[in-house]
């Protein structure tokens, strides 16, 4: 239990101390006295630490000044006067995470490292940034971050650049990013939530720097501040330093940050408005919401609700999402669940909808909900949704985040309210009392939400979005208009001053911090660094003769299961085929149970259950994936078991729907993640991987075109389909299996019983199900036919450089190439923290204003560069040729060197999860990577040398013959004729 030392009692008052048990974590809630800053410590033994220091951000307009300032902050400060420090952190840090996130009421700036002295490098530095900022001083940090003028061509016309005005252009012109603004708008009209907090880039060409200025200085005070910590920690150590170094400075003000609740809007009002398309085709593409504002906030409700949302729209048994696609009530139905504000909202989504049924849309809804609660919801698919919703919160999984970030911003959504701060995180006392009432009692909790929430609740309204033809169009010629009109009213000497502040900005830009201000920056030692690590660790045991690999790094009551089978040799068209059948398991009808009982006896009993395609560097696996409490292992095998031996595939209609769901889903991924979709269809030619990932994956452009093609020749063809799948999911058994466990030892007995059991069914269903010679001759009649059906050589990429037009306002830019294999070694992974940070940063980035770059190198020697939401395009790729000629020239002082070595690192250095290590571990094992490798690949790394520069550079010696690939606006089209050898419309 953590104490306040004498000295910090003269400094913060203690306010409460909560035990969480769920997360193990003590909440210990503090207020600093002199400014009142809200200063609370989550104690734990966990050594990925973290902090993250919280202003209150409400906005009156749609600007986007929290958006733009939480970027600026970070670009130089008082004590460390360079241009970017976040830039230097992540190229000398081995950081587990470090960023910046503006949401619709508030701005984090959380950082996080599991070596102490990093943590505390991190720290200061961000605490420098947010409170003395140098881009309160310097104009040119607002200009590159936020929006400058430009001066283009002989006619000296105005135009507009900045790198969150092309963040905002891109999501404004991805329809999922409209619509929640529209979302916003109509929910909270009239108050500060309906504008968007990110910035409208309509609007951010208002924003001034004075404004810009004056918020920071009213927002970003202690006395408007959240501030965490997380971890092991010497707490009374960091609260010393924390009001030494900063707080001390400060004295209490008072902040006017009022975040505005919904208001008593008229029931069902509705609000329009509008996405670009690139063709005459609007027909059913409309997108309804209905959105419900939920004024009382409690953590009971937000449980409930939640389990309510997968009663009604779990993706594959729904029963709201089902009876809206089987009534052709759009084509994918998905919710968008925000508790993070002051009044919750929660709004049911319809994409590909004919606008003229929105009134049928909220009658079936509305009806739909009364039904349930005249005639009872289920109580199967009650249990079900309570078993899902508790796995999830105990399971204990945080993605990407460490888990101290997960809990600062959990806590957020009523902290800074002011309401609990653990509210949200005690779930256990919440589960007990849902596992004890009477679910068949129609006056229980989850028939009062239901009523209260859909029924009662009169804060309803709908958001529609139209798509429109040419909506880009006329929205640059608004603000071409606008800029035309600005334009008349400056003098000679108004353009040459907007001249002469360009050119300015782009030798500020240009210009290299010195190496004195950057060793103000602090960095980690080669020598803080670990000699070596444990990667991977698992064993391999034979099984009922099946190959088995076992994780046993898992002190958890969770068991991870797979089952794989060996897809080598299989032919391009199976590979498409294989990636349906993959979308349709568990979403179809078994022989003896149908989809959606299956769905429910699934989350009844176990955690989770998935079929997918898996790639270990073009090894093909068709893998099923489960995960449960280790005394419900018998239920994941039984789930195998069944979809093994009993999926049909004979409902056509409900095959057509759902595929043509998985198109819908495609088109949106790549839209919205075009550098993916771009860097991997840039390498499919060089590279097999790519090849399959393009194939197979959501954002795949070859597995998008194909399933537009699919659905175009499906029912009408579905016989052949259909026996085709059967016999294509027959042939399965006639694969390798292997079986992979991530589990607690002391289970191993438990486990390895039930997989028994399992193997013997498995094997009688196999010789049910035997794949004979008549039914390879009959598939290989049928593969014929599918191929004169559907052209497969349409879906792949003909030219070394090919541009894809869609109906976006930004460009994703991708180039791939491969080098010699023997070249490869642990010092081309300092490449990429070179590329990332310096390069491509300073001139796709910083110059170009692009939201973001990348770049990706693999062990089978294969290299990608990537742009994410770029102005750009041949500019872009000018810069992607320039690289062999940067190295060549490049001369990286020791010192430099070595704070690049430490970012580089951190991919060795960072802690990993118990799901994480056990995909490491298969990877490993499918691609023959020993933990010897990655010490070896580490070990060159740290120690690179200055010479070892310049012998990298002829990785890239035929840069300009690589392949690429590029997602581009229609307005970049003339651009695109330069270069790419290919061009075409992914809509057409």
């Amino acid at each position: 239990m953590f104490i306040l030392n004498e000295k910090n009692k003269k400094t913060y008052e203690f306010i409460k101390s909560t035990y969480v048990d769920e997360y193990n974590v003590e909440f210990v809630e503090l207020r600093h006295i002199k400014t009142k800053a809200k200063v609370v410590l989550l104690v734990s033994d966990d050594e990925n630490r973290v902090f993250n220091i919280v202003f209150k951000t409400p906005v009156n307009n749609g600007k986007g000044t929290p958006h733009i300032l939480e970027h600026s902050v970070l670009c130089g400060s008082r004590k460390y006067n360079v241009k970017d420090p976040f830039v230097e952190l992540a190229k000398s840090s081995i950081n587990t995470f470090l960023n910046a996130m503006t949401f619709p009421d508030k701005t984090c700036y959380p950082v996080a490292s599991v070596n102490l002295k990093d943590f505390h490098n991190l720290m200061d530095v961000y605490l420098d940034a947010v409170f003395y900022p140098n881009a309160v001083t310097n104009k040119k940090i607002f200009m590159q971050e936020g929006w400058h003028y430009e001066v283009e061509g002989d006619k000296k016309d105005l135009k507009v650049n900045g790198v969150v005005l092309n963040e905002m252009k891109g999501v404004y012109s991805d329809p999922d990013g409209i619509l929640e603004s529209n979302i916003m708008s109509t929910v909270f009209e009239g108050t500060n939530y309906s504008y968007e907090s990110g910035g409208n880039p309509d609007d951010i060409i208002d924003l001034s720097f004075d404004e810009f200025v004056d918020f920071h200085k009213k927002y970003y005070s202690p006395s408007n501040s959240i501030i965490y910590y997380y971890g092991k920690l010497d707490y009374n150590y960091e609260l010393e330093s924390l009001e030494n170094n900063y707080l001390k400075e400060f004295s209490y003000i008072e902040v006017e940050a009022n975040i505005g609740e919904a208001p008593n809007l008229k029931k069902d009002r509705e609000n329009y408005s509008y996405y670009n398309i690139d063709n005459d085709d609007t027909k059913d593409k409309a997108y309804i919401a209905y959105n419900f504002a939920i004024k009382d906030k409690e953590a009971l409700d937000y449980i409930v609700i939640s389990i309510l949302d997968y009663i009604l729209f779990s993706p594959v048994s729904g029963l709201l999402k089902n009876k809206f696609l089987d009534m052709g009530l759009g084509e994918s139905i998905n919710t968008f669940w925000e508790y993070g504000l002051k009044t919750p909202i929660y709004s049911i989504i319809s994409q590909n909808i004919d606008e003229k049924k929105k009134d049928k849309f909220r009658e079936v809804l509305l009806d739909t909900i009364n039904d349930l609660l005249q005639n009872g919801i289920d109580i199967d698919k009650l249990k079900a949704g309570i078993n899902t919703q508790y796995f999830q919160l105990a399971e204990g999984e945080f993605s990407s985040m460490p888990k101290g970030l997960v809990l600062t911003l959990n806590s957020l959504e009523t902290y800074l309210y002011g309401e609990d701060v653990c509210s949200l995180l005690q779930y256990k006392e919440i589960f007990q009392y849902l596992n004890k009432i009477d679910l068949s009692d129609k006056n229980n909790i989850f028939y009062k939400v239901l009523k209260k929430v859909f029924i009662d609740n009169e804060l309803r309204s709908i958001s529609i979005l139209l798509p429109k033809k040419g909506y880009l169009k006329e929205k640059e010629e608004a603000i071409r208009n606008i800029l035309d009109e600005r334009k008349k009213k400056l003098s000679d000497d108004d353009l040459l001053k907007i001249e002469n502040e360009e050119k300015e900005l782009k030798l500020y830009q240009s210009t290299k911090d010195s190496i004195e201000a950057i060793k103000s920056i602090p960095s980690l030692k080669i020598d803080d660094l670990e000699d070596s690590h444990k990667f991977i660790d698992y064993v391999i045991e034979d099984i009922e003769n099946v190959d088995t690999l076992i994780t046993y790094d898992n002190d958890r009551d969770v068991v991870y299961f797979g089952l794989s089978f060996d897809m080598a040799n299989i032919s391009r068209e199976e590979l498409y085929l294989y990636s349906i059948i993959s979308s349709l398991l568990q979403k179809i009808d078994l022989k003896s149970m149908q989809y959606q009982d299956l769905n429910s006896y699934i989350d009844k009993n176990i955690g989770g259950f998935r079929t997918s395609i898996e790639e270990y560097d073009g090894n093909v696996k068709f893998t099923f994936s489960a995960k449960a409490l280790y005394d419900k292992s018998m239920f994941c095998f039984d789930i195998m078991s069944k979809l093994l031996g009993e999926s049909v595939f004979v409902d056509t209609d409900r095959i057509n729907m759902l595929i043509n769901e998985v198109k819908v889903d495609s088109e949106v991924s790549i839209l919205s993640s075009g550098h993916i979709a771009a860097m991997n269809r840039a390498g499919v030619n060089i590279d097999l991987s790519s090849s399959i990932k393009d194939k197979i994956r959501i954002t795949g452009i070859a597995h998008y075109r194909f399933l537009n093609e699919f659905l175009k020749k499906y029912k009408e063809n579905s016989s052949l389909f259909n026996e085709t799948f059967t016999l294509l999911y027959k042939k399965l058994y006639t694969k390798k299996v292997f079986f992979d466990v991530s589990m607690n030892k002391k289970y191993y007995n438990e486990v390895v019983r039930a997989f028994k059991d399992f193997n013997k069914m498995f094997i009688l269903t196999k010789m049910r199900n035997i794949f004979t010679e008549i039914d390879e001759e009959k598939l290989n009649e049928n593969l014929n036919k599918i191929r004169n059906i559907i052209k497969f050589d349409d879906f792949e990429k003909t030219e070394k450089k090919e541009a894809i037009v869609t109906s976006g306002d930004v460009n994703f830019v991708a180039l791939a190439n491969n080098y010699d294999k023997e070249n490869f070694s642990g010092k081309v992974v300092f490449l990429k923290t070179l590329f990332n940070y310096e390069y491509l940063w300073t001139n796709i980035r910083v110059l170009g204003g692009a939201y973001g770059c990348m770049s990706a190198f693999t062990r089978n020697a294969r290299y990608f560069f990537g742009s994410y939401r770029d102005p750009n395009l041949l500019k872009t790729m000018d810069t992607y040729y320039g690289i062999y000629e940067y190295l060549k020239k490049s001369d990286i002082p020791t010192e430099t060197l070595e704070r690049y070595v430490i970012g580089a690192a951190a991919i060795y250095e960072k802690p990993i999860s118990i799901v994480e290590r056990h995909k490491l571990n298969v990877f490993s094992y499918y691609t023959n990577l020993t933990d010897e490798m990655y010490n070896k690949e580490r070990f060159e790394l740290i120690h690179i040398k200055k010479e070892d520069i310049d012998s990298l550079s002829n990785i890239f010696n035929n840069i300009k013959e690589s392949e690429a690939c590029a997602i581009i606006s229609e307005k970049s089209l003339k651009e695109a004729e330069k270069e790419f050898g290919k061009i075409w419309r992914l809509t057409s």
